[in-house]
């Protein structure tokens, strides 16, 4: 490596500085996901990041300040993809029964990956306050989507935000803890078994919704 180049911000190899990071960010972000995924956080290192990222330790403090700050990199991204293709699933459905089913089998077959899987409901839990705060916002951003999908089949539910919202979280956390029970069964229920025992608890709280009184337009 050329040092000058590093420190002065020179292009080097045809590369920016900003492009070199960014791609050493993006190895030890692959290497997180690996090992969180396999041996989980509290037995990885920085030694073994770098030696799977196949880079120094110079370079991983250069995009991280520590472990956790790169578990929260990685399980901010991994929700962040997962919300973009049940959301990207549901819309290119228009009944709210195909929108469910549809939604469930993006976001199982996105769970089947078992380091993923282990990520987002595992290895996340009783880490920090910080990590927590992360894990809450993931549920809260999920139920948010279920209440923009139930005001888009019903926009004139006469329900309060407050009720929808805690109604939204109530659906997240029965699909969640599903799911977490599936992995720790090391995923014994194939995925349309998952899809097929889910699917009736989301539709019931819809067709409940819809017997709800509603606004006048």
């Amino acid at each position: 490596m050329n040092t000058s180049s590093e420190s002065t911000g020179r292009t080097y190899g045809g590369e920016s500085l900003a492009d070199r990071q960014a791609k050493r960010r993006q190895k030890f972000m692959a290497a997180g996901h690996e090992l969180f995924g396999t041996v989980g956080f509290r037995q990885t290192t920085v030694r073994l990041l770098c030696k799977q990222a196949e880079l120094t330790d110079r370079y991983f403090y250069e995009s991280f300040d520590s472990i956790e700050d790169l578990l929260a990199a990685v399980y901010q991204q991994a929700i962040e993809q997962l919300q973009r293709q049940v959301l990207a699933a549901v819309l290119a459905e228009q009944h709210a029964e195909q929108m469910i089913e549809r939604g469930l089998d993006v976001f199982f077959e996105a769970a089947e990956c078992p380091k993923t899987a282990r990520i987002i409901w595992l290895e996340v839990l009783g880490v920090s306050p910080r990590i927590d705060q992360a894990y809450n916002s993931a549920l809260r951003n999920f139920s948010q989507l279920f209440s923009q999908f139930t005001l888009s089949v019903y926009p004139n539910l006469k329900w309060s935000p407050e009720e929808l919202q805690i109604l939204a979280i109530g659906a997240i956390g029965a699909v969640s803890q599903a799911t977490m029970a599936w992995l720790l069964s090391d995923y014994q229920a194939s995925r349309q078994t998952m899809i097929k025992s889910i699917k009736p608890i989301l539709l019931g709280l819809v067709l409940y919704v819809q017997q709800q009184p509603t606004h006048v337009p």
